[in-house]
């Protein structure tokens, strides 16, 4: 009788270890740290959805808010408007985060009646109809890439584009 060594793995086996595998890089991934790009990305696509929000919050509560703006800065600061005319923290905790994140700040803005704002501070104003102006807005990264943000006043259209873009495509 002659007998046969088997060594090896069985297919249940491997696929048990690759799936442990796979779980492992789901729960390592989102703790690695991210790049500028991505920053950058994340960065426009949350103000372009925080003042989405925002323009529908202001119609539904009946409530003022406005945007203090910083360009040449990583500030965008958020207040709800008071009854004395005032501006608070908001109570939303959505409104409460900053919607930059950390090394991306705001190039420049450009509205309409005041033309291309390069610094200072900007208060952009979100009332019972959304915004008062059109609204662009570059969003500039450590590496020099630009991702823009346009605002619609009256509608609460919001739309985010890759590069620096001066008109809406």
């Amino acid at each position: 009788m002659i007998s046969r060594n088997k060594s090896g793995f069985t297919l249940i086996e491997l696929m048990v270890v690759l799936v442990i595998i796979g779980m492992v890089i789901m729960l390592v991934m989102p703790r690695l740290p991210s790049s500028d790009s991505e920053n950058l990305k994340i960065s426009a696509r949350t103000l372009a959805a925080t003042l989405r929000y925002l323009q529908e919050r202001a119609a539904t509560t009946r409530t003022g808010y406005y945007l203090n703006i910083e360009p040449g800065s990583d500030t965008i600061k958020l207040f709800e408007i008071s009854a004395d005319g005032s501006g608070k923290e908001p109570a939303d905790p959505l409104l409460q985060k900053p919607p930059l994140k950390a090394g991306i700040q705001v190039a420049d803005l450009v509205v309409p009646r005041l033309g291309k704002v390069r610094d200072g501070q900007l208060r952009l104003d979100v009332g019972l109809a959304g915004l008062r102006d059109f609204v662009t807005i570059h969003l500039q990264s450590p590496e020099g890439k630009y991702w823009t943000v346009m605002a619609f006043p009256a509608g609460g259209k919001v739309k985010f584009y890759e590069g620096y873009q001066e008109e809406p495509q």
